[in-house]
């Protein structure tokens, strides 16, 4: 692209480069924006007409024109040029047409001027059930409509032109009229309607300085609590049809919400920083939650349970509450700069909503048992991709926001948030806290990079960070740690700790972690090791009786692949079961599942091991996790012969365990399990019995949801009596959701048409397919043993993710390659990705996420080759 109007073209290029924001935050200060939107709600009404006022200081007149950002979309998701309603007014005067391209408009610089300028402009966007910045869901038990917004990261300029990035903060104020019996609910507090106003409109009070993705509205004849109740204006909304149940988990919410609003008021050393919170529930949202300033958004399954919960879908909620609370200070206070900073935003959300868990104590945990599910929800999935070719830097270069949603992913989510608490290990609590009290006193109602972070961190430490900051955000893969160790005359005489870069690259990294001594006696002896260089030599004046066992990350406060020796893997092996720390035995359970992982220990080991156990474990965090891996393990690393030979112990175990377990949150577990993983004809029969009524799991109530998950393991395995059992479970069950989850189940059916056409609209681009329909379907259309079904659809599938990065939102291309990939199993589908990959020329995001997620496939082909293969040399023998 040449230069046009004096404009260089790295300005000009679709979405908003990096050059021209740095340009646009170094001419513009002070800006606001009056925002005025009609809304309607019948079916015709899908165009949104508005009017939006920009005020803002220029430092000094540009010599160019001065480019706002306004794009659409056609009805293939393709951008477009946005729709311009009337005569655009710059400072008084009528501009006539702006000239469009590549979504900015052009505004002259003959009609702006140093100091403060003023343009308006009419527009006109659209709403859709998917791929619109405005979402319109229709409630098929009332009738009822409700309209919301959704602009991360650059899709403010979908909706209405702005200067769309992060670091130009704006204060909004917002005026919608709609139906007379709606509410609206914004970033800023209702105000009274001024004289003359028509029935239907609604005022909000102008905001704090905020992004303009934090810009927010939900609309609709909603359901209202908590007026009154609090003495912080706090309120929770909902769809008329879901208000009993939202009745029913209000209190907790509440309860949740005004103490963690507390502790981090506290810990931040800042009050909440908007003038009220607001949640609002919405059906069908995109993620779990979004955190626009003020009014955060709450996807209503997370929230109001479709089945009866477990402690760890408590957990859960609470957790995905507090992160959203957290937002509120971090990355709606404070604002990354830039999208290759996201992780300031995410990863402290994580990390501090597990802090104020921790402190809150829900459902009556103590701390430990909070940090040892900050464990289990993301060490693993984080040493996951963090172990593979695709890996990224925690700190990604973005040039342009239109590919911010390559910064999405479990390196931001999970492995940011446990480098934080190796930080704070690092440097103590005190320290750490000062570090962030001073960055959000600092940057308050502004934006920041990381390195005014780690800035701050180190007046807080007086310690140098620079070389872990380089290290752990600059740099890409985690170490691999190994514990070597040897004993004389009955004493622990040397340990070597040793780290390496599993990906071969050289890195090495700065390392505090506390390690284990356990002898056989049973005492525990710990010792803080700092490791700068490839080893450590770790000696002390005390020299234990030889161990049993060591093991390097002991507490969980560093991060790293920490194996166990050969000698220790023995005797945890052994010892697992005796072991009394639940934290521990957690830490211990994981160090195995990774020598798996890692073939180094046969999978079917591993299964008999969990086996043995799992009746006897107590710890339900653990039990949920070993369950989880005990079905992933066999539909993932055992040769079809050997599942065949594994698969009735683990049914019989996983009915007795529903039907006898303790507790109702074990029983529950298992359950959920078995309805999983049954294939058996007598495995289905018990399917049809709890479908049917029959002997009911004790103290389990089978939801509607857990209904359309029994039918689909009866759909998944052409169970004779499926489709008329479907049938009548949709004339029963009238529910909103009743048409979803059908569709949902219904790609499991295990037959090429099905497959055929639910591929075909998963590529169509279908908006009147709502995006969490095609997501939540594709775990039913890719079941591991349906594998050569859906194989002839994943060199398809590969070449749409150039479109569907384009057109979908943040999460959905992980998500696809996650089904896409991992539904795969076989030799032959890793030489799909590999020809795929040496053929095709791909963007290098693209290219990384291939390789990050299809690690897994080539892992589970390797573990085959070496397991499933001496598995196939060796005389049978019994699971």
């Amino acid at each position: 692209m040449e230069e046009i109007d004096g404009l260089p073209a790295e300005r000009l290029a679709y979405g908003v480069s990096r050059e021209l924001a740095q340009y646009r935050a170094t001419l513009i200060e002070n800006l606001a924006y009056t925002i005025s939107l009609r809304l309607g709600k019948g079916k015709q009404d899908l165009s949104v007409d508005g009017e939006v006022e920009l005020q803002f200081d220029l430092r000094e007149a540009p010599l160019a024109p001065l480019l706002l950002d306004f794009r659409d979309l056609d009805g293939k998701g393709n951008p477009i040029e946005g729709t311009l309603l009337g005569s655009p007014l710059v400072n008084g005067w009528e501009a006539g047409p702006l000239r469009q391209l590549n979504g900015h408009l052009f505004v002259d610089a003959s009609h702006l001027t140093t100091g403060r300028n003023r343009i308006r402009l009419g527009f006109r966007t659209r709403m859709a059930a998917a791929g619109r910045p405005l979402l319109r869901y229709q409630d098929r038990e009332d009738g009822s409509v409700y309209v919301y917004s959704l602009l991360v990261p650059m899709d403010a300029s979908l909706l209405f032109p702005c200067f769309d990035q992060p670091d130009l903060k704006g204060r909004f104020t917002l005026i919608v009229d709609g139906p007379e019996d709606w509410s609206v609910i914004a970033n800023g507090a209702r105000i009274d309607a001024a004289e003359g106003d028509p029935p239907g409109r609604h005022r909000f009070a102008e905001t704090e300085p905020i992004s303009s993705y934090l810009f927010a509205f939900a609309a609709g004849p909603f359901v209202t609590l908590g007026e009154g109740e609090s003495p912080f204006p706090l309120r929770l909304h909902v769809r008329g049809s879901q208000a009993a149940r939202a009745r029913q988990e209000w209190p907790t919410l509440r309860e949740l919400t005004v103490g963690g609003m507390g502790y981090l008021a506290n810990y931040f050393g800042h009050r909440f920083p908007f003038s009220k919170y607001d949640q609002v529930l919405l059906p069908g949202f995109p993620y779990g939650g979004m955190e626009h300033a003020g009014a955060t958004f709450l996807r209503e399954d997370a929230i109001l349970f479709r089945s009866t919960p477990t402690r760890g879908d408590l957990l859960n909620r609470a957790a995905l509450v507090l992160h959203e609370l957290v937002h509120q200070w971090f990355g709606d206070l404070v604002t990354m700069r830039w999208f290759d900073d996201l992780w300031l935003k995410e990863g402290f959300a994580n990390y501090m909503a597990y802090r104020t868990m921790a402190e809150l104590q829900p459902l009556g945990l103590p701390a430990e048992q909070i940090w040892k599910r900050f464990y289990l929800t993301h060490k693993p999935s984080a040493y996951t991709i963090d172990g593979s070719p695709g890996t990224t830097p925690i700190f990604q270069q973005i040039d342009n926001l239109k590919d911010a949603k390559s910064a999405y992913g479990a390196i931001v989510y999970q492995k940011a948030p446990g480098l934080l608490r190796a930080l704070c290990y690092r440097l103590g609590e005190e320290p750490f806290r000062l570090g962030v009290r001073r960055f959000v006193e600092r940057y308050a109602y502004a934006n920041a990079t990381w390195e005014d972070l780690i800035r701050c961190f180190e007046e807080g430490s007086e310690e140098s960070l620079a070389h872990w900051a380089r290290a752990w955000i600059r740099e890409r893969g985690m170490p691999r740690i190994e514990v070597e160790w040897r004993c004389e005359e009955g004493t622990l005489s040397e340990v070597v700790v040793r780290q390496a870069d599993p990906l071969g690259e050289g890195r090495q990294w700065p390392i505090e972690t506390q390690l284990l001594i356990a002898t056989a006696d049973g005492t525990q002896h710990r010792r803080r090791v700092r490791l700068t260089e490839r080893q450590v030599v770790v000696r002390g004046a005390e020299r234990p009786s030889c161990p049993r066992f060591l093991f390097a990350n002991d507490g969980d406060y560093g991060y790293g692949l920490f194996l166990l020796d050969a000698k220790s893997r023995a005797a945890v092996t052994d010892d697992l079961p005796t072991i009394g720390d639940p934290f521990l035995r957690t830490l211990l359970w994981g160090a195995l599942w990774e020598a798996v992982r890692e073939a180094e220990m046969a999978p079917e080991e591993y299964l008999r091991l969990v086996l043995r156990a799992a009746p006897q474990e107590s710890d339900e965090d653990l039990l949920e996790s070993l369950i989880e891996r005990v079905g992933r393990a066999w539909q993932r690393y055992l040769s079809p012969a050997q599942q065949t030979r594994w698969l009735n112990r683990i049914e019989a175990q996983w009915a007795a365990g529903m039907m006898n377990a303790p507790t109702v949150n074990a029983r529950i577990l298992y359950f959920r399990s078995f309805r999983l993983l049954t294939r058996s004809t007598a495995g289905r029969e018990r399917l049809k019995a709890l479908l049917g009524g029959r002997q009911p799991p004790p103290g389990i109530e089978i939801r509607p949801f857990d209904r359309w998950r029994l039918l689909a393991g009866l759909l998944a395995h052409s169970d004779p009596d499926a489709e008329r059992l479907l049938a009548e479970e949709m004339r029963r069950d009238r529910s909103d959701d009743a048409v979803k989850q059908a569709y949902l189940i219904g790609a499991a059916r295990p037959d090429p048409s099905t497959k055929r056409r639910y591929f075909a609209d998963y590529v169509s681009h279908n908006p009147s397919i709502p995006e969490d329909w095609i997501e939540g379907s594709l775990p039913f259309f890719h079941l591991p043993h349906q594998a050569t079904l859906t194989l002839p659809y994943l060199e398809e599938a590969l070449r749409a993710l150039p479109r569907l990065k384009r057109e979908r939102k943040i999460f959905f291309v992980l998500a696809w390659l996650n089904h896409f990939l991992g539904g795969q199993t076989g030799e032959e589908a890793r030489q799909v990705v590999e020809r795929f990959l040496e053929r095709e020329t791909l963007d290098r995001d693209l290219t990384l996420k291939i390789r990050e997620v299809g690690d897994e496939l080539v892992r589970t082909t390797r573990i085959r080759r070496r397991f499933a293969e001496e598995d196939s040399r060796a005389p049978q023998r019994k699971a």
